[in-house]
Formats: structure tokens, C-alpha cells, sequence
């Protein structure tokens, strides 16, 4: 049943796109929801071909051989939200963009990560995953002073999705303007662990210490024993949220003002060398744009 003063709810299912895509994706449907042009919606995506992406405060060229990611045919992205690096490959990408004051998801930062972490528990636990999300706080270690910063899915922090104490969903969130804006990896297959070959070769020590980090403190539905393709599990993604929300998620596409925009976004952010392999120090604002 809608909670009262929200708007309905709509579920996407956009299959795989290439990198640049996906989060000018997200941003474009961010700006409708700022602009009252769109509803509050949940996204689930993956990636073709795989790429890495990077949360908008990083140094891409700290984290990663560029040279090496482009010629293994891997993408590489800078994302609206925060967080750290992420090799996307052989995963289920979620998103959830709704406005911050949102009655059924909003709220601060701490509550609105730990909503968004029950229902990514209740969606697991209908494909038969005794997921539970992580209750404490724990220290994240980022030894940015030896050049090289952890990868995301080495350690886990307080509302973050676990299976048997390990990392099965590693998740971002950021606020643009009035909206909230997080994205998240669902775990299919191991292939996130390949980040390491890619990161440069200069702090070989350190590489090999995240290597056993992702190792232990990682887990996929693959290595779970419990295999389950795309569609399946964002099937069971829209059931996890609408169970727990108790709302109907109207399944949808993006209207072609949204593709447009993402198109725009792609040409003149996602697109291009000064935002990817920049300093990071430059962020996108919503500004609603006239198609």
C-alpha cells in the first residue's frame, strides 16, 4: 500500500549498457526527479563491456594501468556518487534515485542507507541467500599516502549486505541538490576481483594485500552456490523492494526526454577524458536542461 504524500514508485530494468551510459543513466533520471518530471525509481543495470568505475572524489590514475584497462578492452568511468573503485563485471547493478524527503526512503544519509539495505536483504532472501546487513561501524581503511586506496569490496561498513560475514553487495550514495542518489553491486560471478591485476604495478606489496582482502571478505552468488542469471535477480530485486516498502513497483523504461538527456550527458561529461581522467575535483549539480 502507497505510504500517503509519496508518488508511485517505478521499476527499470535497462540490461546492459556501456559504462558512460549507465551513470549518465542515472544522472539523467536524477534531474527528473529533481525537476518533478519523474518518479522515484529503482534501476537495475549491467555493464558491457566491463569497466571500472570510480567514486567522483578519486584519482583514476592512482587506482589503475589505464594503458593496461584499454587494452583488456575495460572501460573506465567516473560516477556521480561517491565510494571507491569497482571492476563491474559479471554483476547486477541497482540504483535507487528518489527525493531526500522521501516518506518511504529518505531521510538522513545513515537512515536511508540502512532502508535501502532491507529491502537488498529481502531481495536476496527470494532467490534463497540468508543475506543480513552489517549492524556496526567499522573502520575503512584507505592508505591513500602509500598511492594506492583500497578497493571497495575490502571491507564492509555498518548497513552494507553480507552472507556468511562477507561482502555480497557494495553500495555509494550520494545527495544532489534535493535528491538521493545511491548505486550498488550485486555480486553474480567473482570477476570483481580482477580490479587487482588492473591497479599499477608500482605498490606490489599492497596489491597483494587487497588481493586476499577481496578473497576473505568477499562473497558472489556463483561462489555461494547459488547461480542465478540477470533477470532472475532483478526479478527479485523489484519483489525485495516491494515487499519491504509494500508498494507496487510499476515496471517501466525511460522516456526518450531521459535517453536524451543521458545521451547529452554522455557527450559532454561521461563521455570524455577531463571528467574520467581528471583530479576529481570537479562534481555534477543537477541543472534541469530544456531538451
Amino acid at each position: 500500500m502507497q505510504v500517503t504524500g509519496s508518488r508511485p514508485w517505478r521499476f527499470l530494468n535497462t540490461g546492459s549498457g556501456n559504462a558512460f551510459f549507465n551513470m549518465a543513466v542515472d544522472e539523467a533520471i536524477a534531474r527528473g526527479v529533481e525537476g518533478d518530471t519523474a518518479p522515484p525509481t529503482v534501476r537495475a543495470f549491467g555493464w558491457t563491456p566491463p569497466a571500472v568505475s570510480f567514486g567522483y572524489a578519486q584519482r583514476i590514475d592512482r587506482e589503475v594501468d589505464a594503458d593496461r584497462c584499454r587494452q583488456r578492452g575495460i572501460h573506465l568511468v567516473r560516477r556521480p556518487s561517491g565510494g571507491r573503485a569497482v571492476l563491474h563485471w559479471n554483476e547486477l547493478t541497482y540504483s535507487v534515485t528518489c527525493r531526500t524527503d522521501d516518506p518511504l526512503l529518505g531521510g538522513s544519509i545513515q537512515e536511508s542507507y540502512r532502508k535501502i539495505s532491507a529491502c537488498l536483504v529481502a531481495s536476496l532472501r527470494l532467490l534463497g541467500v540468508a543475506a543480513r546487513f552489517e549492524p556496526r561501524r567499522n573502520p575503512v581503511s584507505s592508505p591513500r599516502g602509500e598511492g594506492l586506496t583500497s578497493p571497495c569490496f575490502s571491507s564492509t561498513t555498518q548497513y552494507e549486505v553480507t552472507l556468511d560475514d562477507r561482502k555480497i553487495i557494495g553500495s555509494a550514495q550520494r545527495r544532489l541538490g534535493g535528491v538521493l542518489l545511491q548505486h550498488g553491486s550485486l555480486l553474480l560471478g567473482p570477476e570483481h576481483k580482477r580490479l587487482i591485476d588492473l591497479m599499477p604495478d608500482r605498490r606490489q606489496p599492497l596489491k597483494e594485500r587487497f588481493r586476499r582482502e577481496l578473497d576473505r571478505h568477499t562473497v558472489s552468488l556463483a561462489e555461494a552456490g547459488l547461480p542465478a542469471d540477470f533477470n532472475t535477480v532483478a526479478r527479485a530485486l523489484r519483489g525485495g523492494f516491494e515487499k519491504t516498502l509494500d508498494i507496487t513497483l510499476t515496471e517501466s523504461t525511460l522516456t526518450p526526454e531521459e535517453t536524451a538527456d543521458a545521451e547529452h550527458l554522455v557527450e559532454t561529461r561521461y563521455g570524455t577524458k577531463s571528467w574520467n581522467l581528471g583530479d576529481g575535483v570537479h562534481q555534477p549539480r543537477i541543472v534541469r536542461r530544456i531538451i
